[in-house]
């Protein structure tokens, strides 16, 4: 297994959703979308912001870029702590709601 972290872009407002993925072959596209959405996926229930996206503009208008590929899970969650901080997700470009890495659970964008 190897592990990597993402970024998904949404095509028509340029908003991004960073995360990290744990895949067999990390040179094929599996059709995870980010988010614990994989493209296919009924969104008749969306929680985040990033889910409403979806929703509203179609898994198309979406596209998944490998930014980094690991072979641990520590790397690569240490690797999404240091590129989804705070300061990131406080921004308005980025559909992330809670800071990057293994604990990044701890802070939360508030959404409005």
């Amino acid at each position: 297994m190897k592990y990597i972290v993402y970024q998904t872009t949404n095509k028509i407002n340029g908003k991004l959703y960073i995360g990290v993925h744990k895949t067999e072959n990390p040179n094929i596209f599996d059709g995870y979308i980010g988010n614990g959405i994989y493209v296919g996926y009924k969104l008749e229930n969306p929680k985040t912001a990033y889910q409403h996206a979806l929703k509203k503009y179609g898994y198309n208008s979406f596209i998944r870029t490998t930014l980094k590929v690991f072979d641990t899970e520590e790397e690569a969650y240490k690797l999404e702590g240091e590129l989804v901080t705070l300061d990131f997700i406080r921004q308005d470009n980025n559909y992330n709601i809670k800071t990057g890495g293994i604990h990044g659970c701890w802070n939360y964008k508030i959404v409005y």
